[in-house]
């Protein structure tokens, strides 16, 4: 809903649809969703320690995946703010129960002559938008960190670089609160939104794509001509290949997961905003909110359960519930396979690759 503020001096635009409900329906729907949210919470703190904690990638990649679990919490402190106008308790004048989610026509904005007195709303809408913005450029944040790997993939890997990651968390934020603010008072319309989160995330998609294009490259040559490859690249660039491909299965994994919920919200908002199935709008706008709101009870499990090294950890953490349903994934609990068992031709393609290399660096 749009609100023209000051007689149309400036419009403020949140992601909202219903407002002031007294439908019982409606506030079961909020109570259930507040339940889950200490679900939520729980996830999202129990994945941002472990990701934080255990090593399973660069630091970087592990800082930037933990920064984007944890700025869940904006939205939690968003729904907080917003939820005494979402049921009733704060209300003010000339704002109807549904509004149109967004509009360009003036008279079907709510007016309002001072929005300091709704300040909570305001800024609970503002931090909602921080952490949709933040959802839809992770993707293209952690392809430019990977870039950045097979830029410098003869040491990136045993190298901190906490300047590389402070520069990429300060790109992301400036993208986000540039778009935070253009969304927020209005000054871009739906379309070219909607235009600009498929190129950020299809160019996030195809530069993962490259990446992993490249870093099988290195490998298949490490295979087929071990000493012209050792001329060209060390044990460290093989590795970074191979991390490079765990980053890229990774990423598949929550791609896959994160695209379908991206999918069915955006489907969701344009049913919604341009009103084609009316009788539709109001549980549509409720799975846009919840897709929103309550995402980590879905990615949360996807991201850890994909990285054995975090599964582990979680097991680590000796919670009851969590232990006991862990337990009961075979994935998690599978056992390596013995060392015979290991093909003998890669160990020895390994064990000369590995002396070659001491051997050159000894001529």
């Amino acid at each position: 809903m749009i609100f023209s503020i000051n007689n149309g001096d400036f419009q403020i635009w949140l992601p909202l649809y219903i407002i002031y409900s007294d439908s019982y329906i409606y506030k079961g729907a909020l109570l259930i969703e507040a339940l889950l949210t200490v679900i939520v919470l729980i996830f999202t703190v129990i994945s941002g320690f472990i990701i934080l904690t255990t090593t399973a990638f660069h630091k970087n990649f592990n800082s930037l995946i933990a920064i984007v679990i944890l700025s869940w919490l904006f939205a939690m402190v968003g729904k907080i703010l917003t939820f005494p106008y979402l049921i009733g308790i704060i209300k003010f004048e000339n704002c109807n129960l549904t509004n149109p989610w967004w509009t360009s026509d003036v008279a079907k904005m709510i007016p309002l002559d001072n929005f300091k007195g709704a300040w909570p709303l305001f800024l609970g809408g503002a931090l909602t938008w921080y952490y949709i913005f933040m959802m839809t450029t992770c993707l293209f944040t952690l392809a430019m960190e990977r870039t950045f790997a097979s830029f410098l993939i003869k040491n990136y890997e045993n190298t901190p670089r906490p300047y590389l990651l402070a520069l990429l968390v300060l790109f992301q934020q400036f993208i986000i609160f540039t778009t935070t603010y253009l969304i927020f008072f209005n000054k871009l319309q739906f379309i070219p939104i909607i235009i600009f989160l498929v190129v950020i995330n299809t160019s996030a998609m195809i530069g993962f794509f490259l990446n992993r294009q490249y870093s099988l490259k290195i490998l298949r040559l490490f295979k087929k001509k071990p000493e012209e490859s050792m001329r060209n690249y060390t044990l460290a660039v093989r590795f970074q290949a191979k991390e490079n491909l765990r980053v890229f299965n990774l990423t598949a994994r929550v791609f896959s997961v994160g695209f379908l919920l991206i999918l069915t919200g955006v489907l969701a908002i344009i049913i919604v905003t341009f009103d084609i199935i009316p009788t539709w709008n109001t549980p549509l706008n409720r799975v846009f909110e919840c897709l929103i709101h309550l995402n980590p009870l879905i990615i949360c499990p996807v991201l850890i359960l994909s990285v054995n090294t975090w599964s582990k950890a979680l097991l680590n953490i000796r919670l009851p519930l969590i232990h006991h349903l862990m337990l009961q994934i075979p994935c998690i609990n599978e056992q390596p396979p013995p060392a015979g068992k290991v093909t003998s031709q890669s160990q020895k393609l390994e064990t000369y690759t590995y002396f070659l290399q001491l051997q050159v660096a000894w001529e």
